[in-house]
């Protein structure tokens, strides 16, 4: 099986091989899937943590063995900080996104098999413990961010995709989707039990779960729609003051620590 990682800071994920398809997702550097089929300008790709299907363009990623793959995925995890950071590579100088994923025991220097790069980067390693007291402040950062379908980063994120990307920096890793979400957690029955950082689901007319938002506290939720925005959350949804009118209809809240 050949293993492909993204050495690029972030690329498009599309769901058939054409620069016109849509972009269902995004992947960072340092990310890797397995190389499914390719030829001389696609490869499709399942993504090795999320297991998500798509197509990425070819000089957007190198390929390693199945050995070197399990070598670097051996090493410890670090997460890269709000507040990014460098690769270098020769004359190649990669900008690195909050909540992209390391695997180095040093960390200044990382290695993808042959490739080697020098690091300049806010990084941590994920824990759950930090969650209560980091949580807040660590969606505010995102505030106004535009929505952005597929997105996964501060130039554009989509809402699940804001969910997923928050979870990983206290190393807890949610499915790409908002519904694979909602089938995890546990169930919150009361909006008085809600507590910060709980995520809120909520379903179309079809009764299919499609948008997630992050609580902040029982009645205020963070989300991404049209942009990041703080909105206020009762039974029946998601109230856009701006809009007058609710925007969202909530299914369930679920609990993830």
């Amino acid at each position: 099986m050949a293993i492909g990682i993204c050495n690029l800071s972030i690329v498009p994920l599309r769901a058939s091989a054409s620069h016109r398809s849509e972009m269902v997702s995004q992947i960072l550097f340092g990310e890797a899937f397995e190389i499914v089929e390719q030829d001389s300008d696609w490869a499709s790709v399942r993504t090795l943590q999320e297991t998500y299907s798509g197509f990425v363009q070819q000089g957007q990623f190198v390929v390693l063995t199945e050995d070197e793959s399990k070598i670097y995925y051996d090493k410890p995890l670090h997460l890269i900080g709000i507040d990014g950071g460098i690769a270098t590579s020769g004359d190649m100088q990669i900008n690195l996104l909050h909540g992209t994923r390391i695997h180095t025991e040093v960390l200044d220097k990382l290695n993808f098999g042959t490739f080697t790069y020098h690091l300049e980067a806010d990084t941590f390693a994920p824990v759950a413990e930090r969650f209560d007291t980091d949580i807040e402040a660590l969606v505010l950062h995102y505030l106004s961010t535009p929505y952005l379908w597929g997105g996964r980063s501060r130039y554009g994120i989509d809402c699940s995709g804001f969910s997923q990307l928050i979870y990983s920096h206290f190393n807890i890793n949610l499915p790409r989707d908002a519904y694979q979400q909602a089938e995890l957690g546990v169930t919150v029955d009361f909006l008085t039990e809600i507590k910060k950082g709980d995520l809120a689901f909520f379903d179309n007319e079809q009764g299919r779960i499609t948008h997630v938002g992050i609580m902040l506290d029982e009645e205020r939720i963070i989300h991404a729609s049209a942009k990041v925005r703080i909105d206020r959350m009762d039974l029946e949804g998601i109230f856009n003051a701006e809009l007058n009118k609710y925007s969202h209809r909530l299914r369930i809240v679920k609990r993830f620590l």
